[in-house]
């Protein structure tokens, strides 16, 4: 019965689906999409072993939550007691009206047609629950293994009971084009951290979709980190739902040879004293390509909201191109908001001052650049996490 109900769900998303966007579609100016092909069909499902989870597996994590080209794994995942997980379809047995309420939001209000694609594409997905209450120490490790020359589509629907706390890592790995969606719920005092990583092939295409809604004195906190690809895209949305709701959203982009990495952001406030921070950070080198476009957008009854918006981009190469569009719509008088992009070049004055002390050129330009992106990577919570991509970006 759930299965089928997963099939009507994914049917309606079809339906709404009009292909792929084009240059045309604001959001989407700046990506390469005529080169791809065409959705036909999804990939027939595929196991993944334990050996391919191995390279990615993380230290003293509490439970894992594996995909393999669009497919839930339950037989390679597991989470500490107290928590549910459950494929899709079996969760529309016992979570059937939560879901089905989330999916119907989705239907009506997603302007993004990859997203869309990812409801009608989706292969099995995900569904986890924390009860209320439940504090996890340790990070649940989502790893995201991808092979198919199809289009790959993997969702998770993921609620947060009252009170509960958690912090999410998750690893993107290897190469096709991939359409991957989490959706997020987060009910009073709820606090969820999310970072993740691709280690994707030079020759991947790969759009990430994170969509949250939050509820009174809720936290989401969201890093990622990417080193692009021939095209990676995020896409987040956050819709702070009641009073005291706060999101961080933040990502580093170090983008080298052709690699492109654009990033979209939405967030909405929809209730008074609700707090957001965007920070994105891109650094490009030879003939990298990228692009940051985010709203705030403040509902006339948000008063008392505080929301700021900053991206940074630093320029290493004559032949890279970066471009930038923040922007704010505010309908309440009473808010706290900036927004802002800078675009900047490594000071000589900064690299003379290292080798007027010895330091060579192309050691003082790689100190400068750690300078840049260690703004973002030293607040991460999880060390392991953090250590790797410090000794990554050395």
């Amino acid at each position: 019965m759930g299965h089928g109900l997963i099939d009507e769900v994914k049917k309606k998303f079809w339906d709404r689906f009009e292909g792929l966007p084009s240059s045309k579609h604001e959001a989407f100016r700046y990506l390469p999409l005529s080169k791809l092909a065409p959705p036909l069909q999804p990939p027939a499902e595929r196991k993944a072993s334990l050996a391919e989870l191995e390279p990615h597996l993380l230290p003293d994590s509490s439970g894992r939550i594996v995909f393999s080209d669009g497919y839930f794994s339950p037989e390679l995942s597991s989470l500490p007691k107290g928590c549910i997980l459950l494929s899709l379809g079996d969760a529309m047995k016992s979570f059937g009206l939560v879901l089905q309420n989330r999916f119907a939001k989705a239907l009506k209000e997603e302007t993004d047609p990859l997203a869309t694609l990812n409801g009608a594409f989706q292969g099995r997905g995900a569904f986890v629950y924390l009860p209320p209450g439940l504090v996890l120490e340790q990070p649940i490790q989502m790893i995201s293994l991808f092979s198919s020359a199809q289009w790959m589509a993997e969702r998770v629907q993921l609620f947060l009971g009252k009170g509960a706390e958690a912090k999410l890592i998750q690893t993107f790995a290897g190469s096709g084009t991939a359409v991957e969606l989490i959706d997020i719920v987060l009910e009073e005092r709820a606090r969820l951290s999310i970072q993740d990583r691709s280690h994707l092939q030079n020759e991947a295409v790969f759009f990430r979709n994170l969509r949250a809604s939050l509820k009174k004195n809720a936290h989401l906190d969201s890093f990622s980190f990417s080193e692009g690809s021939a095209l990676y895209r995020r896409s987040l949305s956050a819709t702070l739902l009641e009073e005291g709701a706060e999101v961080h959203l933040k990502g580093l982009d170090n983008l080298t040879a052709s690699h492109q990495a654009h990033t979209h952001v939405h967030v909405e406030h929809a209730a008074p004293h609700c707090l957001s921070r965007q920070h994105f950070k891109k650094a490009l080198q030879e003939t990298a390509r990228s692009s940051f476009e985010g709203k705030i957008y403040v509902h006339p009854v948000a008063q008392k909201t505080e929301a700021y918006q900053l991206n940074q981009n630093l320029i290493l190469s004559a032949d890279a191109a970066a471009h930038s569009k923040p922007n704010l719509e505010i309908f309440a008088d009473d808010v706290k908001a900036s927004h802002g992009a800078t675009f900047s070049q490594l000071s000589p004055e900064e690299l003379f001052y290292f080798q007027a002390r010895g330091i060579p050129a192309s050691e003082a330009k790689q100190l400068l650049f750690r300078g840049f992106c260690s703004e973002l990577i030293d607040d991460l919570s999880f060390a392991p996490f953090r250590e790797a991509l410090q000794a990554r970006l050395r």
